[in-house]
């Protein structure tokens, strides 16, 4: 059963034409620097085994697809590598003909919202580059809070760029988007 937004998608994968354009998706030159920290190479027909293995691994894992049209636009994953923690890693890649129209804040917004409400999860966690700007104002809108930074980290288009880690808590995230009372529940009260 796939989820809906206003205007996205997010349904399971369903096979080979998914692999294609997931394909297509991280050959993508202005999405390959942002998401690769390994050097930028065109990725052939055998990098869909790797992408067949990421798949597998997520705690949630979605084809976002533009609900008007059906059209590819990329994929959300959120994994839980420790179930004691209740810490979700998030990725969110988008092509960039949806870039700067909203399509990734709802995207986040619904994928976040949907795991401390149906995961019960403490915290969600993700990194991005410090040369993306336009995600990390993004993350930062929604309510992830920066908590670190690892200087010179990788190596990028003749230059070194930052690793950030954010995160964002359940209460700090309920109290953002679930009404005034709803930040002080605690995790006790799941």
């Amino acid at each position: 059963m796939p989820f809906q937004t206003d205007r996205l998608t997010l349904r399971a994968y369903t096979g080979d034409a998914d692999l294609d354009d997931l394909l297509r998706l991280y050959d993508d030159p202005l999405v390959g620097p942002l998401i690769h920290v390994a050097p930028i190479r065109p990725l052939g027909l055998t990098y869909k085994e790797t992408l067949k293995k990421l798949m597998d691994v997520p705690t949630f894992a979605a084809v976002i697809t533009l609900t008007e049209t059906g059209e590819f636009m990329g994929q959300g994953l959120l994994h839980v590598a420790e179930g004691k923690n209740r810490d979700a890693e998030f990725s969110i890649v988008l092509l960039p003909k949806f870039w700067n129209k909203g399509y990734g804040t709802e995207a986040t917004k619904f994928i976040i919202d949907h795991a401390f409400r149906w995961y019960g999860l403490h915290r969600a966690s993700l990194n991005v580059f410090g040369n993306n700007p336009r995600a990390i104002a993004v993350y930062e809108r929604i309510g992830f809070v920066m908590e670190g930074r690892k200087r010179e980290a990788v190596w990028m288009d003749n230059g070194w760029v930052d690793s950030l880690s954010m995160g964002v808590l359940r209460k700090e995230w309920a109290a953002l988007h679930w009404g005034p009372n709803a930040g002080d529940m605690n995790d006790e009260s799941l």
